[in-house]
Parts: C-alpha cells; sequence; structure tokens
C-alpha cells in the first residue's frame, strides 16, 4: 500500500477514485485452485512487511506508523516516529529500528548483508511527500549504516513503495509513483550492479493503462515477477501478478487466477467497526523459509490501517509463480 491523505492504502484510494476506472470482477476458475494456503491472522494493523532470511532465521522488516500507538490518533498522525523495524519472527520479538522518519521499505538480503530501502520522509515536509528513497545497511541487525539516499523522484512526481530484487545479471528495483503521465501508481523499474547507484530502464514500465498499487518484485525462471493490487470496483482490491523477461513486454496471469483475494467472510478488522467485512488483499512480500514459500500480507478494507495475515506454499517461489500461469 502506499498513501497519499488520507492513506495510499486511503492516498492510492483517493488518486484512484479520480485517476483509474475500476476493474469487473471475474468469475473464479472451477478447473484452477491457487496454491496459496492462508494459515491466520496476526491482529496487527501493519500494512507493509517483508519476510527474509537472514543466517538461518526468519526474520519480519516492518512498516510501522506512528499513529499505530495511540487509539485516538488519526491517519497520519506522529509520522516523526514511522519506523521500519526489524522483528525476530521465531521469538516475537523486535532486533532493532533501521529507519526512522521513512516508509513503504522493504528489505533485500545479499552476502551476509541487509538492504534495507524507505522512501525518506524528509524534514518539514507533507506526510508521505517523499521524494527520496534512502539506503541503510546491516551486517548484525543490530548496528546500520547511517541512510544515503541512492534515488531521487523526477520531476512532479511523489515515491511510495520500493521493491528490490536480483536479476541474472543485475540488481532491479521497482518504485510507485504518481507520475502525472499515467494512472496511479505506474510502476518504474531501475537497474544497478551494485545496489547503491541506480539508472532508469527506459521503456520499463507496469500499469500505464490501469490501477495497480502494492507492488513485489521477484526473478524467478527467468521472468521478472511483479505482483500488484488489482481494483474491483467499489472499494474492493485483489492482489496479481504479472511476469516479463525484459521489464518492458508483460505477461499478467488469468485474471481469475488472483494471487490473494480478500475473505468477504473476515470482520473485526482492526481499528474498524466490528461489522465492515475485509474487502481487500494486498501488499505480499515472500520468502523461501523452511522448504516453504512465506507470504505475508495484508487484508482490512483499504482505510485507516490494514490486517496482518499469513499464508503459505508447499515449494519454492519459482514453483509457485508458474502455477499462475501454467496452461
Amino acid at each position: 500500500m502506499t498513501m497519499f491523505q488520507p492513506m495510499r492504502f486511503v492516498g492510492a484510494l483517493a488518486l484512484l477514485l479520480i485517476c483509474a476506472p475500476p476493474a469487473a470482477a471475474e468469475q473464479p476458475n472451477q478447473s484452477w485452485k491457487n496454491p496459496l494456503k492462508k494459515t491466520g491472522y496476526l491482529g496487527s494493523p501493519l500494512v507493509e512487511t517483508t519476510p527474509f532470511v537472514f543466517h538461518d532465521r526468519l526474520y519480519l522488516l516492518e512498516n510501522h506508523q506512528g499513529f499505530f500507538d495511540d487509539p485516538q490518533a488519526k491517519t497520519g498522525d506522529n509520522s516523526d516516529n514511522d519506523a521500519l523495524r526489524i522483528r525476530d519472527v521465531e521469538s516475537g520479538q523486535l532486533v532493532s529500528t533501521a529507519l526512522k522518519r521513512h516508509g513503504f521499505g522493504t528489505a533485500f538480503v545479499w552476502n551476509d548483508r541487509v538492504y534495507v530501502f524507505a522512501a525518506d520522509w524528509g524534514q518539514g515536509k507533507p506526510w508521505r511527500n517523499a521524494t527520496e528513497v534512502s539506503l541503510t545497511t546491516s551486517e548484525d541487525l543490530k548496528h546500520w549504516t547511517p541512510p544515503q539516499t541512492i534515488l531521487r523522484a523526477e520531476a512532479g512526481e511523489w515515491i511510495y513503495n520500493v521493491a528490490v530484487c536480483r536479476g541474472p545479471d543485475r540488481f532491479v528495483m521497482l518504485y510507485e509513483t504518481n507520475d502525472a503521465r499515467w494512472p496511479a501508481f505506474t510502476f518504474k523499474y531501475l537497474e544497478s550492479p551494485d545496489l547503491v547507484h541506480w539508472q532508469r530502464i527506459p521503456g520499463a514500465l507496469y500499469g500505464t493503462t490501469k490501477y495497480v498499487g502494492g507492488p513485489a518484485l521477484y526473478f524467478e525462471g527467468g521472468w521478472y515477477h511483479t505482483l500488484y493490487l488489482e481494483a474491483l470496483g467499489g472499494i474492493r482490491y485483489e492482489t496479481r501478478i504479472a511476469r516479463s523477461k525484459n521489464l518492458v513486454d508483460w505477461q499478467d496471469a488469468p485474471a481469475n487466477r488472483p494471487f490473494l483475494a480478500y475473505d468477504p467472510e473476515k470482520k473485526n478488522l482492526p481499528r474498524r467497526p466490528p461489522e465492515l467485512p475485509e474487502t481487500n488483499a494486498s501488499d505480499p512480500e515472500l520468502c523461501y523459509f523452511g522448504g516453504k514459500t512465506i507470504v505475508y500480507f495484508t487484508g482490512g478494507d483499504q482505510q485507516v490501517c490494514g490486517d496482518l495475515q499469513r499464508a503459505e506454499f508447499d515449494g519454492t517461489p519459482r514453483e509457485l509463480f508458474e502455477a499462475f500461469f501454467a496452461d
């Protein structure tokens, strides 16, 4: 999710209602079964999270919003306390805070080092009007390098969610933009030899003809896979998957094969009236751990906050992704 005002999660919604017509809902494909199994609700308002494996332990990067700490606070309040936190999943203990006054962050592990990328709120700027992406790194999850700016927005755009993966011969970053040439929140793709110096890839875009959001990015089996949020009309959203060999030409999975769909029977959402049902399944990120692909995502109704959940697949990410494109 991304927030504008009042949220992206709700921010994106504001632009969505203005900029992008909703897609029609598809009927389920009775001959195809989603290979992901939802395994539980975590009772958390978190939206953007990244599971990752470091030194054979499973961790979760949490995009914690300052207003979560005050039941009376409104969305966006206390944003100086927004932070990217690292949690040990097995123990449930917080390990460290990687960045403060940042959001829309993601974690990436490479050569025994953890890299955290996130949008910088800046000093004295309106909340979530980010124009820079920061990077901090750690070799022990406790001591983090001073944040350095590794990406600046193009003229007239703000930056929202980011995602990073390793391709066959380069690193690739995706970021959401409100670039007025396309619908919110079109994805732009960049490449880097070293995770520090980034260059935009000409023509590498996704979402130029429709609303997208809540992205993740992975390279598996010779394909770059992008997870994105699809608008179904009203305030209903599900996550779908697309793939590309070159980051320019994209193949969507069949529309009746959502990567994650919401559960309309789920109620009692965090910080929402108890009678309201879930209408959203967004912001998934995943990793391979213990012989399974572990997925964290958020539910809720795209208002105020999320409803953190977990899903699993008994196999590798490559096998999971290929299931959505199988004949």
